[in-house]
């Protein structure tokens, strides 16, 4: 793998001022006058302007009504002529050829009575088509439904669905199927696909976001509401504008009653709704729900996010933020103590798959990119797929008409220098990250090409998205072999993330795990001894640190009895943990503070102080009656 130099690293995790331009296609080069009837070669001429020829040759093709399997085979043939061929440097022959592969294939699964009708309204308004098409994820989704959906916007909305390219694209992909949320033992379903579209069309200007500056990759999380048209009307009146709509968990009462007493919860009883949420409160499902609907009412991004801490589950609500021209994505409101440092799930709208919260802070890196960058990062992603994938004794042949280039080595480090100069167009590339995350999982990565990239990843995620740079940086460092190596680099990744506890804590849980499979009980325990003094409040790592820290106490003297050592760690851990403040019942008890002290009274009876214990759980309060 080549060496990234700083300077290039810079270039990596920069982003570069919103635009809203498309990525149009080039004018084919002249290929100058026919000197005389016998002259059968025209000149060579470079590949972007052959590739843009290509393009627009297939797509008319299929507007023409050809046949769609020869189209999707030459489009196959074309898009791997250009991974082999192609400069990095060019990313629109990369984004164009992706493009015309994608377009066959998924026209191919649309309805076949319209597939010409759609092959035609989306060449006549190339920005949706990119849009629709870039977006669509083949693997995950019924491409016929989106079509179908599609079409509907054809017919019902035309020109306007059109001018509204990315709205459009993210309601085809989000709607092609009814969308349904369950909170709790109520359920709330979404209006229909062209309301949905009416109501944000209507309401641009009073968006938070607007619309159209807005990628659709963002959009997705915007349009997948399940509140009624009437709902969104009355959250826009009361919200409009509102940049922290997280901060409408906490305007929702808690319903007590309900928890303590097993009562009926009224919003139940009376109707389940945002006004009705508002008026007689819930739980925490139900001010999460009535948060992110808020925000998407609105136009702001939101997310329902969900863990599980103990035996109690718990969801809090995720949106985006920004200021000036950088945005990120806050995942903290109504995240309590309990659950900080547990991975919270969200549903991705598109795929109705869940995905980590970690993975859609990402997202943020997206504004501020152009059509064409987010294009020809998919186009060199897809190429580093194909590269690394090869299978066959030769390269496809070059590309007739091209300047001629020697074809790239199929293997896993020009694969990456591929992925690499995605990540240069776009950092926020979800894909591109994961291909070199599976890699490096799979074992195809060599020592120091999983060096380089946690590299790549720390440079880019420690500061700007710190969650996202874990979720990608753990698996990868725990895939080398080497122990030393793999403890330095891990030192290494807890300096980069002192300023946030509970991915420090992370850190050093697997370092201590690398330590347990070396059967290095000493630099084990040193591991979870550091978690348990100097980050008892972050999440529910010091648990699992207590417990194995415990384990190695009890392998050593005085052994089958009990040893005071336990219970001194226990108490010394305690008296380090904060006390939950404004929560009770079982969020009490899913506390660190609670959890611990428990188990706590648990070693001091095990070691004959039953006084000392009563006096623990006294402390506990009515959560630990009768233990």
């Amino acid at each position: 793998m080549r060496v990234v130099a700083p300077c290039v690293l810079i270039v990596l995790v920069c982003s570069t001022a919103f635009a809203g331009d498309t990525l149009t296609s080039r004018p084919a080069a002249s290929s100058g006058p026919v000197k005389s009837p016998t002259a059968a070669a025209k000149p060579l001429r470079p590949m972007g302007a052959v590739v843009t020829e290509r393009v627009e040759e297939l797509l008319n093709g299929i507007v023409a009504g050809g046949d769609i399997d020869e189209a999707n085979r030459r489009a196959r043939l074309l898009f791997d002529q250009v991974a082999f061929y192609a400069i990095e440097k060019d990313a629109e022959s990369f984004a164009d050829a992706a493009y015309a592969r994608r377009f066959c294939s998924q026209l191919a699964a649309a309805p076949a009575e319209h597939r010409i009708e759609l092959a035609k309204y989306l060449q006549a308004n190339p920005e949706l088509a990119r849009a629709l098409v870039f977006l669509v994820d083949s693997s995950q989704e019924r491409v016929r439904d989106v079509y179908a959906l599609l079409d509907r916007f054809r017919l019902e909305r035309g020109e306007q669905a059109a001018r509204f390219a990315s709205l459009t694209a993210a309601i085809c992909v989000v709607h092609d199927r009814p969308l349904t949320r369950r909170i709790n033992e109520n359920e709330a379903k979404s209006a229909d696909p062209l309301e949905i579209f009416d109501y944000y069309v209507r309401n641009e200007k009073r968006m938070y976001y607007g619309l159209k500056p807005v990628p659709a990759e963002i959009l997705v999380w915007v349009v997948d509401t399940t509140a009624s048209i009437e709902e969104m009307n009355w959250a826009l009146g009361r919200y409009a504008g509102d940049a922290h709509v997280g901060k409408r968990f906490f305007d929702i009462k808690y319903d007590f009653s309900h928890v303590r007493m097993g009562t009926p919860k009224e919003l139940t009883v009376r109707g389940f709704n945002l006004p009705n949420i508002q008026r007689y409160g819930g739980v925490c499902a139900d001010q999460a729900y009535f948060a992110m609907s808020v925000g998407k009412a609105i136009g702001v991004p939101t997310a329902y996010a969900v863990a599980r801490g103990g035996d109690v589950g718990h969801a809090w609500v995720g949106y985006l933020e920004s200021s000036g021209k950088r945005g990120w994505w806050n995942f903290d409101t109504g995240r309590y103590e309990a659950y900080r440092g547990l991975r919270g799930n969200i549903l991705d709208p598109q795929t109705r798959k869940p995905t980590a919260d970690s993975y859609v802070s990402l997202l943020a890196e997206l504004i501020g990119t152009k059509p064409a960058q987010r294009q020809g990062a998919a186009g060199l992603t897809e190429a580093g797929q194909t590269i690394a994938a090869w299978k066959q004794a030769a390269p496809p042949e070059p590309l007739a008409g091209a300047v001629p280039r020697p074809a790239r080595k199929p293997d896993i480090a020009t694969a990456l220098g591929l992925i690499e100069a995605a990540l240069r167009q776009n950092p926020g590339h979800l894909p591109a990250w994961f291909v070199v995350e599976d890699m490096a999982g799979a074992g195809k990565l060599t020592f120091n090409q999983k060096k380089q990239w946690a590299e790549n990843v720390q440079i880019l995620g420690a500061s700007k998205y710190p969650d996202f740079a874990f979720a990608i940086l753990v698996p990868m460092i725990a895939s080398i072999e080497n122990p030393r190596e793999q403890s330095k680099l891990w030192d290494r990744a807890y300096a980069m993330f002192q300023q946030r506890a509970d991915l420090a804590a992370g850190i050093r849980m697997a370092q201590a795990d690398l330590w347990q499979k070396q059967e290095n009980p000493q630099k084990a325990g040193a591991c979870y001894i550091d978690v348990i003094e100097r980050f008892p409040n972050a999440g529910p790592f010091v648990l699992t640190a207590l417990t194995k820290a415990e384990a190695l106490i009890r392998q050593t003297p005085p052994k089958n009895t009990v040893n005071p050592r336990v219970a001194t760690l226990y108490e010394q851990t305690w008296a380090r943990l904060k006390k939950p403040q404004g929560m009770t019942g079982d969020l009490v008890r899913q506390s660190n503070w609670y959890r611990v002290g428990d188990a706590y009274a648990e070693r001091l009876v095990q070691a004959d102080q039953a006084q000392r214990a009563a006096q623990v759980r006294a402390l506990l309060g009515p959560e630990s009656a009768g233990r």
